[in-house]
């Protein structure tokens, strides 16, 4: 079941019932932009909201599944549908999970290097060659201000990082 054909089926059924999105996501417990991305084909219920939509919008958890009104048939394909919902749902949240983890590793890591320009004052890059006698090192001092705003960027880094981790199982609110 693609997202774009669930979408119109649910708008087409909350407009045949007379529903307003603000009423359906009410309904629902979400928000009405959620209503709306589902509708335009842009991501599915959440796998526990499926239910509670089916019966907001007057037809079985079957009828959902398969798109289509009076189909009493096979109810494999809703289950079927359901799981690939799910499927989707889990690999974007462990996309978010990753990503969020990413974050936090290179803010930790930010905030730590800062930490260390602070404290001693200095920085150094060397970058080796195949032997000795090409090595360039370079080293320099420098004050308080670039460690601090260093530091405060690994802040926000991390923090970024965190929030996508949080959000990363909340797909519709």
């Amino acid at each position: 079941m693609e997202a774009k054909e669930l979408g119109e089926f649910i708008a087409k059924t909350r407009k045949e019932n007379q529903i307003t999105q603000a009423e359906l996501a009410k309904r629902l417990n979400v928000t009405d932009k959620a209503v709306s991305r589902w509708e335009r084909g842009l991501g599915y219920p959440d796998i526990n909201t499926l239910e509670p939509l089916a019966n907001a919008l007057g037809v079985s958890l079957t009828e959902l599944m398969s798109c289509s009104k009076g189909t009493e048939g096979n109810t494999d394909d809703g289950i079927i549908a359901s799981i690939e919902i799910a499927k989707i749902q889990r690999k974007k949240a462990l996309k978010k999970i990753i990503i969020g983890g990413l974050g936090c590793f290179i803010g930790m890591c930010t905030v730590i290097y800062a930490i260390n320009l602070f404290i001693t004052h200095s920085w150094s890059l060397m970058i080796g060659g195949n032997d000795g006698p090409t090595s360039v090192f370079v080293a320099g001092r420098i004050g308080n201000l670039p460690p601090v705003i260093i530091c405060v960027l690994g802040i926000i880094i991390l923090l970024c990082g965190i929030f996508t981790m949080l959000r990363s199982n909340n797909n519709d609110k």
